[in-house]
């Protein structure tokens, strides 16, 4: 194993145990909101178009990797920095325990208080929860949790491991973070948003395109008694959601889970199937947690090799 393997493996190690145990970095040092920032800043500057949206996409990928660069380099003042340092930029980049936590939260409150459940809901969720019921409540959860385990842990994960044999497996992490950030902050078919989110939001369909498709495995092997059906149901509706990508995980997850998932007026997908319970979002909770550890096993399995 060579010497940067080793320290690429040790960052690795020390940013799923910053994220297990402590979870999200106070916001004002969260390197992701200096990320939303500056897609902030540069937006209030750029025109309705798509070549402005090309720069700022350009821009908002060069200076996140630059400064996760810089800030490593810097850190070698001291022997053991560089790989604090480092740890600190790649656990910004996943969000395990914050994902499963807030998702069994809301479960939780569904079934104790409806109307502040669906205060809770924006915190998973871009739709409108004011007319929800508990079913598409309940579906919303399970759709978020499951389309979040691709964006929010598989895709970073997967580029960090896919480029630290070069030395650059942070930066590739921190290039699909500010991805992504860019498309949930402007990647929107909204009047001035459609022209400049569009780079952004094409390059999340991208940079997800191979992850999206790996968790269908992960999906299936997480619940081996589900496993045919997750990636039967995932083959047959992936195509069914509006993204290229958030249909495999989400029908791979209601396969095994034999459940319905709705977005009214979206979506549907296993129509055939029953609608969800709150019980079912535990369930789905208990699912994504394994598609993780599975998830984290191979990385480090990768990272060894």
């Amino acid at each position: 194993m060579t010497l940067a393997i080793e320290e690429a493996l040790t960052v690795f190690l020390l940013a799923v145990a910053f994220d297990i145990l402590i979870g999200e970095p106070p916001v004002r040092v969260h390197p992701v909101v200096w990320i939303g920032r500056l897609i902030s800043f540069l937006r209030a500057r750029a025109g309705p178009t798509k070549v402005q949206g090309i720069l700022l996409a350009i821009t908002v990928i060069a200076v996140s990797v630059l400064a996760a660069h810089l800030l490593v380099r810097a850190a070698h003042v001291m022997p053991v920095l560089p790989l604090l340092v480092g740890a600190y930029l790649l656990k910004s980049t996943f969000a395990i325990r914050c994902l499963l936590e807030t998702s069994s939260n809301i479960g939780r409150m569904i079934d104790q208080d409806m109307e502040e459940a669906k205060k809770m809901l924006p915190a998973l969720v871009g739709r409108d929860t004011s007319t929800l019921t508990t079913a598409q409540a309940s579906s919303a959860v399970i759709e978020s949790l499951s389309e979040n385990y691709v964006d929010s842990i598989l895709s970073p994960i997967f580029y960090y491991i896919l480029f630290a044999p070069l030395g650059l497996g942070l930066e590739a992490a921190i290039a699909f973070k500010a991805i992504s950030t860019m498309d949930s902050m402007i990647g929107y078919k909204k009047p001035g948003l459609k022209e400049l989110g569009y780079a952004g939001a094409r390059l999340d369909d991208l940079a997800n395109w191979i992850p999206a498709r790996l968790s269908i495995i992960l999906i299936a092997l997480a619940r081996p008694r589900g496993a045919r059906s997750a990636i039967r149901e995932a083959f047959k509706y992936h195509s069914a959601t509006p993204s290229p990508n958030s249909g495999w995980p989400m029908a791979a997850a209601a396969g095994s889970l034999k459940i319905r998932l709705e977005k009214p007026g979206q979506y549907i997908l296993l129509g055939e199937n029953p609608n969800p319970e709150t019980r079912d979002i535990f369930r789905a909770t208990g699912l994504v947690q394994s598609a993780i550890a599975l998830t984290l096993a191979a990385a480090f399995i990768c990272l060894l090799l």
